[in-house]
């Protein structure tokens, strides 16, 4: 999937997905290929490729992979190696590094922003 063209619902069902209300995740995970969260995480979130936050995603730490797309929310920051796409409806705070960033209308981002190399 290309974070520059919208996720769609085919390309999301191809990915590995962690989703449930009932519990929340107290530490660090690791995620070795494409991922589908949505659940709470206390902890740093590191996935060494494409990483979707669902709106029900709610993440107290770093996320860092290669595309993130935020839907859900975020307190701590993202790091991508390629793109960051923080969606209409998300919550992004403190910090945004990536490649390339994507910012829509309606996402509620503060923090600090570096773009490029």
């Amino acid at each position: 999937m290309n974070f520059v063209d919208e996720p769609d619902a085919e390309s999301e069902k191809k990915f590995p997905e962690v989703s449930s209300g009932a519990f929340s995740i107290w530490g660090d995970i690791r995620l070795k290929g494409d991922a589908v969260l949505q659940v709470k995480v206390r902890g740093n979130i590191y996935a060494e490729q494409k990483l979707i936050l669902n709106p029900a995603a709610e993440v107290s730490g770093w996320v860092k992979g290669g595309d993130i797309c935020v839907e859900g929310k975020v307190e701590g920051g993202v790091e991508a190696q390629g793109q960051v796409w923080v969606k209409k409806g998300s919550f992004l705070r403190k910090q945004c590094v990536a490649q390339s960033l994507r910012i829509e209308a309606g996402s509620d981002f503060r923090g600090e922003i570096r773009v490029g190399s």
